[in-house]
């Protein structure tokens, strides 16, 4: 039996990812304030739980994902940049150097919630000012953790990953997978779509890296 599914998020990086496990879904972002205070891995937590738990109101019957991702370095949070000039300074703290990237997922359900997540380390290259200025001027900053995006090809701020590269970018989708598939959801592979996922180090043991992974 389908069941309606529902993402609590307005990020169009969220909604790609998501349509690797999923072919049919709503999208229905949770309007939640977004405040950022102590540890790394208990506010992304928090943040998804009140996420699912605010849209799954709206909706009976509907299995509701709700995410959040925290970029932190010990014990800095780093969030959305609010201006050019704040992208600017959280592009020269992280450079040259690593830092952690958390992205809790929640699943909320008429049956219960239940939620995990996915913790990856990055090392940021070391941008020159000149790129650094140049990539927050251009805008793509300002609705990003950190001041970056991993998939950002031209501009490669990423040196190195360990970790979930879907985390960083926002669904860890072999996370998600697993709670969907818990609520019976049916989702299908991450492969199906991104080849990358049959390396990931948050794939399931029961799950071949072969299966399913032309790419659509």
């Amino acid at each position: 039996m389908s069941r309606n599914v529902v993402l609590a998020s307005a990020s169009p990086r969220r909604r790609e990812l998501l349509a690797a496990l999923l072919d049919d879904f709503t999208v229905d972002a949770a309007d939640i304030a977004e405040d950022l205070a102590g540890d790394a891995v208990d506010c992304a937590r928090q943040l998804a739980y009140a996420k699912a738990e605010a849209v799954a109101r709206r909706y009976r019957d509907a299995v509701v994902i709700g995410c959040d991702t925290v970029v932190f370095r010990g014990l800095h949070l780093y969030a959305k940049p609010a201006d050019t000039a704040e992208a600017v300074a959280m592009l020269r703290e992280l450079r040259g150097r690593p830092h952690q990237v958390v992205t809790a997922v929640a699943v909320a359900a008429p049956e219960g919630t239940a939620i995990d997540h996915e913790i990856s380390t990055v090392f940021m290259a070391d941008l020159p000012d000149d790129v650094v200025q140049a990539y927050a001027a251009s805008g793509r900053t300002l609705d990003k953790a950190g001041g970056y995006a991993i998939q950002h090809e031209d501009v490669r701020p990423v040196a190195r990953l360990e970790g979930c590269y879907c985390g960083v970018m926002g669904l860890p989708l072999w996370t998600l997978y697993r709670l969907l598939d818990l609520f019976g959801c049916a989702p299908v592979p991450p492969t199906r779509r991104f080849d990358r996922c049959a390396d990931c180090p948050a794939r399931p043991a029961g799950v071949p890296p072969w299966q399913a992974t032309q790419t659509e």
